[in-house]
């Protein structure tokens, strides 16, 4: 026999093998099927299984596709898609999976067997994949209340009291799934990996938090504290000199820091030595009293051209910023913006937004965020040069200011270029980043045509869209522009996104035609609108006042704070107000009756507002700028300033 003729023959065989019934019939009546014997199967556990007769001795698995079934995390059960006749023999073994598997209770990677008529069902062991125990930590739960919490696996959990409990076994490298089911309030979660950690054999404890955030009663007297001024206190600058000031400071116990370190922009002269031709970046410790112009080159110099946009640590030691400069670094050779780094630990300022071989992107960068210990910050930049993928547009990077590596988290969810994206807001972890984007490509059924806000969680693949209505369907675009950009902030825990805007269908009952402020639960996944009464009521005016604006938000996203120009939210139009997320308890930060008031941000625990208004509250200066508003929320005594 010549080789064609051998070929030929050999392909006759596989036709033939491929269309031979193996069955008695074509169409049967039983099933056959195979059940996990454990409950709980890693996200990343696959087992596959073939069935075929006692006289199948030439069968070609590939060609019989109806003669193969599986078991993943989803699918515990599972039967072959092809049905058996009363008298048929079956045997089915396992093809492959994660891990070697027993079938019926035996050692045997096969069984058989005889329909008679009825279905059936074999019971297979695999054993556990590599498990680490967690434990979960439940504080701040109140007589009469239940909470009640879910995992990815299918098992929940209900609490009536403070208690340390066992959620179980969870597989090691799955990512975390476990969310709030039902409760009077938000809990809050310490998940400090994406993953399931191994833990060496040791359980692995989850801080829970469910106690209430409520301020003392009657209200707190609030003080106040020019921020914008010299050291030696001789020079201030007014509302009209400063903006955008960020506050910093972790501890709240008595004599904590919270609240101790602010950044703001200011272009007023003489104030640590600035010259007031540009907009400087500076420093100030409340504590010790010292203001520092920190937007200089290594050489002492002030920047010499436009800087705006601080963002300051939890820890307030450390400080990000954008500027026009190009004497901040001797890396800076692009004549554009730039985003750079300032620590109070060396006094030195690094530039961060650059390529791999160090030097300036090829672009304008700007707009960034920073984690609590100021290792981590994201920012947006026109540049192509950064890191690989990129299409041009503005984009969304983290930078690592340790390790210098810099990646692009704005991508298509597909292709994994870079679609756009800008006004990032970073976790204090740094490991969860909130951004906002136009575009369409980063998640799947994006269908809505306008900004979307959305979140992206280190270790997992994929970005979740944020901006969606309580229902899971599409937010609409409300009276604001289209081309509106809007900044979300991403409380200090990660757990909670608040952004603003017109939209009328994020929540039922939105008919008041004015901007929100809402707040999306990243555990439970619901939003709530928070520009609202005490008892629900909507605004009757846009908070914030400006479009698109942050607002603030304390480290767990139990206090929000916005200004607003709704006249019955217990202030009058124009004024700062903190809220409360559970109890709607609302407290004024400003009385003004004719200036205005700019964005403030929240201190880590609510206890200190920042922001600027056109009023002179620091009775010992007389002039308007910056303040800090001592709101007392958690009853912590204030940081002593130095005048």
């Amino acid at each position: 026999m010549n080789k064609s003729n051998v070929r030929l023959f050999f392909l006759l065989l596989v036709i033939l093998t491929i269309n031979t019934p193996i069955f008695s019939q074509d169409t049967g009546q039983y099933k056959v099927g195979i059940s996990y014997a454990s409950s709980l199967r890693s996200h990343k556990d696959k087992f596959l299984f073939y069935m075929k007769l006692k006289t199948d001795t030439n069968f070609v698995i590939n060609g019989n596709a109806d003669q193969i079934t599986a078991i993943d995390s989803v699918n515990s059960i599972a039967y072959f898609p092809k049905k058996l006749n009363t008298g048929d023999y079956y045997s089915v073994f396992m093809l492959e999976g994660t891990r070697p598997c027993s079938i019926a209770g035996s050692t045997t990677t096969e069984i058989g067997g005889t329909i008679s008529n009825q279905d059936v069902l074999i019971y297979i062991n695999c054993g556990m994949p590599p498990l680490t125990i967690v434990k979960m930590n439940i504080t701040g739960i109140e007589s009469g209340e239940t909470f009640k919490f879910a995992d990815g696996y299918g098992r929940t959990l209900s609490a009536s009291f403070n208690t340390l409990v066992s959620l179980g076994g969870f597989p090691v490298g799955d990512s975390w799934t476990l969310k709030q089911l039902d409760g009077p309030r938000p809990c809050t979660f310490n998940l400090n990996s994406t993953v399931v950690p191994d833990n060496n054999g040791n359980p692995y404890i989850i801080q829970c938090d469910c106690k209430k955030y409520l301020p003392p009663n009657p209200p707190p007297k609030i003080k106040y504290d020019l921020v914008s001024r010299s050291t030696d206190n001789k020079t201030t600058a007014t509302y009209y000199e400063t903006a955008t000031p960020v506050i910093g400071g972790t501890s709240n116990a008595a004599g904590g820091n919270e609240g101790r370190y602010t950044a703001f922009v200011s272009y007023a002269k003489g104030i640590d030595g600035s010259s007031g031709k540009f907009r400087e970046i500076f420093w100030r410790d409340r504590s010790t009293g010292e203001t520092k112009l920190i937007s200089r080159s290594a050489t002492g110099e002030e920047a010499n051209a436009e800087c705006n946009a601080p963002a300051i640590s939890a820890d307030g030691e450390t400080v990000a910023f954008e500027s026009y400069a190009t004497n901040l670094s001797p890396n800076d050779n692009n004549g554009a913006r730039d985003v750079f780094v300032w620590k109070q630990s060396t006094g030195k300022v690094q530039l961060v937004s650059k390529t791999p071989s160090g030097e300036s992107g090829n672009s304008e960068s700007m707009e960034p965020s920073i984690s609590g210990d100021g290792n981590i910050i994201a920012f947006s930049s026109n540049a192509s040069n950064i890191v690989e993928a990129l299409n041009g547009g503005l984009n969304v990077f983290v930078h690592n200011v340790a390790a210098g590596t810099t990646e692009l988290i704005s991508r298509d969810y597909e292709t994994g270029k870079s679609v756009g994206g800008s006004v990032p807001s970073v976790s204090e972890d740094g490991t969860r980043i909130a951004f906002c984007s136009f575009s369409y490509r980063l998640v799947k059924n994006d269908n809505n045509n306008l900004w979307d806000i959305f979140l992206w969680e280190k270790g997992v693949p994929g970005l979740k869209r944020i901006s969606i209505t309580s229902t899971g369907g599409e937010r609409d675009q409300g009276t604001e522009s289209s081309s509106r950009v809007v900044a979300p902030t991403i409380s200090g825990d990660g757990n909670m996104i608040a952004y603003a805007t017109t939209a009328t269908n994020v929540v039922p009952g939105d008919t008041n035609g004015m901007q929100d402020v809402f707040l999306y639960n990243i555990q439970t996944g619901t939003v709530k609108r928070i520009s609202t009464d005490k008892n629900g009521n909507e605004g009757n005016g846009d908070s914030p006042i400006d479009q698109g604006v942050r607002v603030g938000i304390s480290y767990d996203g139990s206090w929000i704070s916005f200004n607003t120009n709704a006249t019955n939210l217990g202030v009058a139009k124009g004024n700062i107000v903190v809220k409360n997320i559970s109890s709607n308890t609302i407290i004024p930060v400003t009385n003004i009756t004719g200036g205005s008031t700019a964005r403030p941000m929240l201190s880590r625990f609510g206890n200190f507002v920042i922001a600027g208004t056109s009023e002179k509250y620091d009775n010992r200066y007389p002039s308007s700028g910056i303040f800090t508003f001592y709101t007392n929320i958690t009853g912590t005594q204030p940081v002593q300033n130095k005048n």
